[in-house]
């Protein structure tokens, strides 16, 4: 699914891989969807004012092990683009499928591509606020005679409880993840939801594809700062975040930056596993705004991208750094890689994939596999596609 990000940006485009309903082992295992109709009654509701929800799949073989992904599809940058999004699978639960079959990578349940994690009971949160889970809005709003709804804080806080009904709360491990809205998410409240579940119960981050960084376009406008501010005022998202991230930034007015993974990261308590392309092909898209499909780029264009790729890893610096935190951030052109069978499966730093060296990090077991791996600069991996895919692969279930 192309994003209307990419609208306005003159882009060649890709199609690398898409989502198999298949696994190599024949039909994957079923994910139900859950509706919390009640959750209405609280508040808590997607952008049309219709009932969240998610989808679950109870583990084979480590059913008390836990992942919870969120899904990733952008934002809506203001209010009309919030009520054209809320007749979407992505700001309204109306039409959304009782289940779905078919997730790869991370969430897949073939132990051929997915060995350390196939038999965890899993969880995929439909994406439909339109703000990383993030907004707070008391009242509708009003827009063109129509209402929608600014609640993401609200939609996670109801799904969270849920899952604690469901068996969360005597679970022995639990994954919060998402990839690229969904990434951010992870960042942004991964602190909030460890204060929703049992102190008892390790609950880890792994977000994919959600480090956007704060940085100027080619013609050095900082053109993605300008609509975060708006959508941080527009959706009240200030609740929920990281409360040491809001403190500390409040003294220069800029709490705005605590929505954003490379402000609000040095704040957050929980431990966290940072999986990101220094390459993003979103971010290059939309942030950089590099008006080319690399490697059919000019050779200021080359250097631009090669100067991106600097400055994400000195904007990553936190996480690279972190004495106790896992890394793994390859050189691909590619945007959101951990539903991925070839990203999972293929893609490698320093020849180990990120499911080993996450594997290795939440057991503490580097004797193998390192915790933190770092690539070198575009173009040097040959486990990366020769071409990159402009292309935005963060929603499976709405495509």
């Amino acid at each position: 699914m192309i994003p209307k990000h990419f609208s306005g940006v003159r882009v060649a485009v890709v199609i690398f891989v898409g989502l198999s309903l298949l696994t190599t082992n024949g039909l994957a295992a079923e994910f139900s969807l859950a509706l919390l109709e009640n959750a209405v009654d609280k508040g808590a509701v997607c952008l049309d004012g219709s009932p969240p929800g998610y989808y679950y799949r109870k583990g084979s073989t480590e059913p008390n092990k836990w992942i919870i992904h969120m899904e990733g599809g952008g934002y809506c940058s203001d209010e009309k683009d919030c009520l054209k999004r809320s007749r979407t699978d992505l700001g309204s639960s109306k039409n959304w499928k009782e289940s779905i079959i078919g997730l790869e990578g991370f969430l897949s349940d073939n132990c051929a591509e997915n060995p350390h994690f196939c038999g965890w009971s899993m969880v995929f949160i439909p994406y439909c606020d339109g703000a990383y889970f993030s907004g707070n809005v008391v009242h509708p709003v009003k827009v063109e005679f129509h209402t929608i709804y600014f609640r993401g804080i609200r939609v996670l806080d109801a799904i969270i409880d849920a899952l604690l009904t469901a068996g969360v709360s005597t679970s022995n491990q639990v994954v919060l993840t998402g990839c690229s809205a969904g990434g951010v998410s992870t960042y942004l409240h991964i602190d909030h939801v460890r204060g929703l579940i049992p102190g008892n119960i390790p609950l880890y981050g792994f977000a994919d594809a959600g480090y956007f960084i704060d940085a100027p376009n080619v013609n050095g406008k900082y053109v993605s700062r300008t609509k975060g501010r708006y959508v941080s005022k527009m959706q009240n998202i200030s609740y929920g975040l990281n409360e040491n991230c809001l403190a500390a930034l409040s003294k220069t007015n800029e709490e705005w930056k605590c929505g954003n993974a490379q402000y609000s990261y040095p704040y957050i308590k929980t431990p966290m596993f940072t999986y990101n392309s220094a390459y993003d092909t979103w971010q290059l898209a939309n942030i950089l705004e590099l008006n080319c499909l690399p490697p059919m780029c000019s050779a200021k264009q080359m250097q631009e991208l090669e100067s991106y790729g600097e400055e994400f890893l000195k904007a990553a610096g936190p996480a690279i750094q972190s004495p106790t935190n896992g890394v793994f951030i390859d050189s691909c052109l590619i945007h959101c890689q951990s539903l991925n069978t070839t990203s999972w499966t293929k893609f490698k730093v320093d020849n180990q994939t990120v499911g080993e060296t996450f594997y290795a990090w939440l057991t503490g077991n580097t004797a193998t596999y390192k915790s933190k791996v770092v690539d070198c600069a575009y173009p040097c991996n040959p486990t990366c596609p020769k071409e990159g895919s402009l292309q935005d692969t963060a929603s499976f279930v709405h495509e």
